[in-house]
């Protein structure tokens, strides 16, 4: 009878010291999935994120597409016309840049006789790429302060406003409509690496 009674305690203990096992392992089991889960949660949250970082660079870009569409037009045309006078700017606009000195003796916002072949040049390849965009003429100087022709000019940016006009009345004549041509004069205002670079004129297709 005692052993039946001593082994009736020995399975009643056992059987306790399973259901505390069993209740440990599901303790930790619940431990496990709540750590997953939460784990889980951060991945999807980083993830939605990152989509709504891409939605919103496609936006972007979808924004500066619409912008650009304006031009669009005058780079497919440029694309096909071919031609090496007009270069893309930094705005991706083109752009013919012609020295100073080869258009315009110093002080003087009168065309040198032999710079008109490079006029030539740029009318031509407005006629024949642009079709009827704007065209903006800008001149500029160097910082050199004007000394012989301050008199005829007062200042840089008279001198350079001058020279802008006359490439746009020059252009006009080679069938180029002066209501499409915009001038402005900068004066030195935006100098480049040079003073002979900082002389120039540059003609730019605006749309």
């Amino acid at each position: 009878m005692q052993v039946l009674r001593r082994g009736g305690m020995l399975m009643v203990g056992m059987l306790g010291l399973a259901l505390v096992l069993g209740g440990c392992s599901k303790s930790k089991n619940a431990d496990m999935t709540a750590t997953e889960n939460a784990e889980l949660r951060e991945k999807i949250a980083a993830l939605e994120e990152a989509n709504r970082q891409k939605d919103s660079q496609l936006a972007e870009r979808q924004n500066e597409n619409t912008d650009w569409g304006t031009e669009a037009p005058v780079r497919a045309a440029r694309s096909t016309g071919g031609g090496n006078v007009f270069q893309d700017n930094e705005r991706g606009q083109p752009q013919a840049t012609i020295a100073g000195d080869v258009l315009f003796s110093s002080g003087s916002a009168t065309l040198k006789a032999d710079s008109k072949k490079t006029l030539d040049r740029v009318a031509s390849e407005i006629k024949r790429d642009f079709g009827s965009a704007t065209i903006r003429v800008d001149g500029y100087t160097d910082s050199d302060p004007l000394i012989k022709s301050k008199k005829t000019w007062g200042t840089n940016e008279n001198l350079s406003q001058a020279r802008a006009d006359a490439v746009k009345k020059y252009l006009s004549t080679k069938g180029i409509k002066s209501g499409r041509i915009e001038t402005m004069g900068y004066g030195s205002a935006k100098p480049k690496a040079t003073k002979a670079q900082s002389r120039r004129v540059e003609i730019i297709i605006v749309n």
